[in-house]
């Protein structure tokens, strides 16, 4: 999950005079959803504006993965709400996973908003939208079929790094998890589409391609011929330009060494893995589903370690999970505060209708969940903090990602960190985003620093 994201951009009117602003909630993947929205809706005439005050339509890409995101995605909905209260004629569209999720049902809890539209097929999604956004009634579609990909999309941002979905949908069945159901099952984009995505970002100047997915270590198992992720990141590396890639959810069952030493050899590729693990202990992890346990861990982080490339790692975990009682939560702290991993997110357990979990028993106490994961969180922060200390009158490589909103200062990035999830560098003046710069850190705090650029 993460901050909402707004996007604006003017195009001269094709079709109509209609204007649209557009909130996305929720991860990467998302994100990937709400600016294959925003190209149709441009392409179709629709001018998409910052301000809602200034909208017809209202649209909200709701993120449905945990009950903290569909609560961030409800907050959201009754924001638009209270803005259409002193507008009428404004329409509101549920778009994003909970809409896929949920459908006609989120009509009834939110009686204001106009339509509901799946993310299954955006593209038929879309269609549907514009035959039909002028009548006077509830609008509901939602796709019954996945769309297995998507053709090139114009990336509307002004960061200098783009999301490129290599996958979708997931196989993996894990016990807590609904992203199946409204996924679909794995489908990996052809490697032709993949590699057109990134030759337009690269042309728009974008200085760094994430590829996301629901998994994408298990690209290109669906495809014909010998593809899998090591062969897309060989024939992306090989492109022409001033960029780098970054990989994102790596499922540990197929980190492999060939994986590893590819990403290691590759010069454009960031030695950056993301590895949700989800837990430590071997009960909990059978019972997630997970497909392999401790052993397995400690095996693939021996063999990480054991490259000769110095590799920056991110895990996420699942705490409250049911049966997870005090001596199953010790194990996964203590491996925690063995300091594997530079980056970590912590969610409380969600319980979602209709995953097997939901049926499982020794449900464990909100109250308690809630610490355990505040626990995890402040043994992660002193690992970090310890690190970035050693970084304190350095001079670190870096890129600038924005300007704050405080004036004169800019944010930028090591390449060690993600964007929008991992640390950041406050840096006195103004340079432009995607520029690279030397910056020489003064103070390190937990999760970012202060700098000044060294020219």
């Amino acid at each position: 999950m993460g901050a909402h994201r707004y996007y604006y951009t003017m195009y001269d009117d094709k079709i109509n005079s209609s204007s649209v602003f557009f909130a996305t909630l929720g991860c990467p993947k998302n994100e990937v959803d709400g600016q294959i929205w925003l190209s149709n809706l441009s392409k179709s005439g629709f001018k998409i504006v910052d301000n809602p005050d200034e909208a017809d339509f209202l649209f909200v890409n709701t993120c449905a993965f945990i009950e903290d995101a569909r609560r961030e995605s409800t907050e959201m909905i009754e924001a638009m709400g209270n803005i259409k209260r002193k507008s009428s004629d404004k329409k509101i569209f549920i778009v994003g996973c909970w809409a896929q999720k949920d459908g006609a049902k989120l009509l009834e809890r939110f009686p204001f908003v106009d339509g509901v539209l799946g993310n299954l097929d955006i593209e038929i999604a879309h269609k549907f939208f514009l035959e039909n956004y002028d009548k006077n009634e509830k609008l509901v579609h939602i796709p019954n079929e996945p769309r297995n990909w998507y053709s090139t999309y114009d990336f509307l941002r002004t960061y200098p790094y783009a999301y490129i979905r290599i996958a979708e949908g997931c196989d993996n069945n894990c016990s807590y998890c609904v992203i199946p159901s409204i996924r679909s099952s794995f489908r990996s984009v052809p490697v032709e589409i993949v590699i057109q995505q990134a030759k337009s970002l690269i042309e728009n100047n974008y200085k760094e391609l994430i590829l996301v997915g629901q998994e994408t270590s298990r690209y290109g198992q669906d495809l014909d011929g010998d593809v899998d992720l090591s062969y897309l990141l060989e024939k992306l590396d090989a492109l022409d330009g001033d960029f780098s890639i970054r990989v994102m959810y790596l499922h540990p069952l197929r980190v492999t060494k060939k994986l590893i030493d590819t990403i290691a050899r590759l010069p454009k590729v960031i030695n950056y893995l993301d590895i949700p693990l989800q837990h430590y202990d071997d009960d909990i992890l059978r019972r997630m589903n997970r497909g392999y346990d401790s052993a397995y861990i400690d095996r693939m982080l021996d063999m990480i370690k054991s490259s000769d490339a110095d590799f920056a790692l991110r895990t996420t975990f699942i705490v409250g999970f049911p049966g997870e009682n005090d001596r199953k939560f010790e194990n996964l702290l203590n491996f925690v505060s063995a300091g594997h991993f530079l980056h970590q997110g912590v969610f409380k357990y969600s319980l979602e209708i209709g995953t097997p979990a939901s049926e499982f028993p020794d449900r464990v106490p909100g109250d308690i969940a809630s610490l355990r994961k505040e626990l995890l969180e402040m043994v992660q922060d002193e690992i970090v903090i310890d690190h970035n200390i050693k970084l304190e009158n350095n001079v670190v490589e870096a890129i600038v990602d924005r300007h704050a909103i405080r004036e004169g200062i800019s944010i930028a990035r090591m390449p060690y960190d993600a964007p929008e999830i991992d640390r950041e560098i406050r840096v006195q003046g103004i340079r432009e985003p995607g520029e690279k710069v030397n910056i020489r850190i003064i103070k390190a705090l937990t999760h970012n620093f202060l700098g000044i650029i060294e020219e």
